[in-house]
């Protein structure tokens, strides 16, 4: 008996030391075998809300679910700031810093110089360098980023040279993670091509050209997109109040990509970036141009930003079920990226930094059927008050406004240098602005720079997306779940449905968990840098050490 039972014990030990064998291993434990990770992996998903993963996480089984499952994962997370845009929220994740210290404070803003919108990569000093033959016309670069990313940072401070890959549908969003340069630093410009800028090449690189030239956007003509899990496993009616049917179809399952003309036209672009079609593409570039990377003695980078997921979102809204199909698709795509991650690079070799640039509003209809205050408001609503009040203080009967969206007020020089002395003036353009309908807050641009600090909230939030000389004279904060948008839903606002964003680390050097900690996406680059050896000189979110294995 006692031989028995001894036999038993050692064949018991035999198996569990297989068994622990068969399993990954701990991403930290990998880990120790290098000082720095071999590959930092940056991931954010445009739009996409914090409560998505209580809401929707049950329907996630692969890459969505391994990174909430077995990585650090903050679910307060959440920008301090107020204009919460896809340009500003991409830019605070790759530089560590906030808008008014970055100086990416909106996707386009009013410049005071050519007296016209500029887009936040707009540079009329580079040209577009196209892939796959298609034609280059839009100019996209880094010229208005006022500080560095980390990527700029490892270019410069890594002893072996890095390799970075940076890659969107958005140029805003690729440029906002790579900073002034990379290997490829690629986005999708508005007429279908795929094309990088004379900012970060002087010619198309061989390898991408052939991909591009294999891919053609023909070969997405007649797809159906049909939901992707049983249809009994999705939340609300597939046709919500106040959502917005993708061009010739239906706000309703299937939305077939076709054209009556039976062409692949510009009407059909437009409805094929608005498809998980995109993210599909997206996936399959990032896990093909990143092979080379994370296997030399240094840290390389690749970032990818998921863009399907905004543009549904905004004509959808958070409850709807082409929102829920878009990330059951993303969970299926991220786990094909990191099971080739793996593969490629070793689990506990690379290190993941996962976010968002923003969250997004409820759809006002949805809201207002609830007896809650929502509702829409024009920036011709705003400017008709703002101008009513002007006559007050002028004669000549000529309009102060020199730009407006409805919350970003932009005055002629002439009309500011009245306004800059009058203080009775100012008061009365602010009270016509708050009598506007969907109007809360109202601030003054050389309030915003004066002040060292505020108790107020949203003021502080204003703060912090404020540039003097960029961003607008006056600055308006709608009232919660009101908006500008003519129609489905947007962002851009202080509120918690759009500043609330998933941050969670995975891999080399994290310590997995549900940390109840205050973080920012701000977060993810000082953490990086403190896992691959360098400094952020002007980052203002900080290392979230208690995530980081010690």
């Amino acid at each position: 008996m006692k031989i028995r039972s001894i036999v038993v014990l050692l064949i018991l030990i035999a198996g569990l030391h297989v068994a622990a064998q068969s399993r990954p291993a701990a991403p930290h434990t990998a880990a120790r075998k290098r000082a720095t990770p071999s590959l930092v992996v940056l991931i954010v998903v445009d739009q996409f809300r914090g409560d998505y993963v209580q809401r929707y996480g049950g329907q996630w089984t692969k890459g969505l679910r391994r990174l909430i499952d077995h990585g650090a994962y903050f679910p307060l997370a959440a920008y301090p700031y107020a204009g919460t845009l896809t340009c500003a929220g991409h830019t605070t994740i790759g530089t560590g810093a906030f808008p008014h210290t970055h100086g990416m404070i909106a996707n386009a803003w009013f410049d005071r110089a050519s007296k016209r919108s500029t887009a936040c990569t707009e540079d009329a000093g580079v040209t577009s360098v196209p892939f796959g033959g298609g034609a280059g016309v839009e100019h996209h670069g880094p010229k208005w980023l006022m500080t560095n990313t980390f990527a700029d940072e490892l270019r410069n401070q890594e002893t072996t040279p890095p390799h970075i890959v940076s890659i969107s549908l958005k140029a805003r969003s690729a440029i906002g993670m790579a900073g002034h340069g990379g290997d490829l630093v690629v986005w999708h410009e508005d007429n279908g091509t795929w094309a990088t800028s004379s900012a970060f090449a002087t010619s198309a690189r061989a390898d991408v050209d052939a991909y591009e030239r294999a891919h053609p956007i023909a070969q997405q003509y007649g797809r159906i997109w049909d939901r992707l899990l049983p249809p009994a496993a999705y939340f609300f009616d597939d046709d919500g109040l106040g959502e917005q049917a993708l061009a010739g179809g239906t706000t309703k399952f299937p939305h077939p990509q076709t054209r009556p003309g039976g062409t692949v036209d510009q009407a059909f672009i437009n409805t094929w970036e608005r498809t998980p079609f995109v993210d599909e593409a997206l996936a399959d570039m990032a896990i093909t141009f990143s092979e080379p990377l994370g296997k030399g003695a240094g840290t390389d980078m690749v970032a990818v930003s998921f863009s399907a997921l905004d543009y549904v979102g905004h004509a959808f809204g958070p409850k709807s079920q082409e929102v829920q199909d878009v990330l059951a698709r993303l969970d299926v795509q991220l786990g094909q990226l990191f099971d080739a991650l793996d593969r490629r690079v070793g689990a506990g070799q690379y290190v993941v930094g996962f976010s968002a640039d923003h969250g997004v509003a409820p759809i006002p209809e949805q809201v207002a059927a609830m007896g809650l205050d929502a509702g829409r408001f024009t920036a011709a609503s705003v400017n008709t008050r703002v101008q009513g009040a002007w006559q007050m203080f002028a004669a000549d009967g000529a309009s102060p406004i020199a730009s407006s969206n409805g919350t970003d007020i932009y005055f002629t020089p002439s009309a500011l240098a009245i306004l800059r002395g009058n203080r009775a003036a100012r008061q009365a353009i602010t009270d016509a602005a708050l009598s506007a309908p969907g109007i809360s807050r109202a601030y003054w641009g050389d309030d915003l720079t004066r002040a060292a600090a505020s108790d107020d909230g949203t003021k502080r939030a204003a703060m912090l997306s404020y540039v003097p000389g960029r961003s607008a004279d006056l600055v308006l904060i709608p009232k919660q779940y009101w908006m500008a948008a003519a129609g489905g839903t947007t962002h851009g606002t202080p509120y918690a449905y759009d500043q609330r964003v998933p941050v969670v680390l995975m891999g080399f050097g994290i310590q997995p968990g549900r940390y109840l900690t205050t973080a920012t996406p701000a977060d993810i680059a000082p953490t990086f840098a403190l896992l691959a050896g360098i400094t952020l000189p002007r980052a203002e979110g900080r290392p979230l050490t208690e995530a980081v294995v010690r």
